[in-house]
């Protein structure tokens, strides 16, 4: 039996601020990386994190699971606009 449960976020302001900031960070590093994927003419996941895993990783201070997401995002946006 499957059950679900609705759970609703009450950050505190403290909190909201650091959740926004993160995702601040991750649109940042998000664009740069859709700057090194045109610059290199490929969307190709593994060949994009291995050019910008850890200089994005460095310079926006992200975490190893957020900065993969990153890419894995920017990548996939590229495919589905050629």
């Amino acid at each position: 039996m499957l059950q679900t449960l609705l759970v609703k976020l009450d950050p505190s302001k403290e909190q909201y601020k650091m959740l926004y900031e993160t995702m601040e960070r991750f649109n940042e590093a998000c664009s740069q990386i859709a700057e090194t994927v045109f610059a290199i003419h490929s969307a190709n996941r593994i060949e994009v994190q291995k050019t910008v895993y850890y200089p994005i990783r460095e310079k926006f201070g992200l975490s190893a699971q957020l900065t993969i997401l990153a890419i894995r995002k920017v990548c996939e946006a590229m495919r589905c606009q050629s």
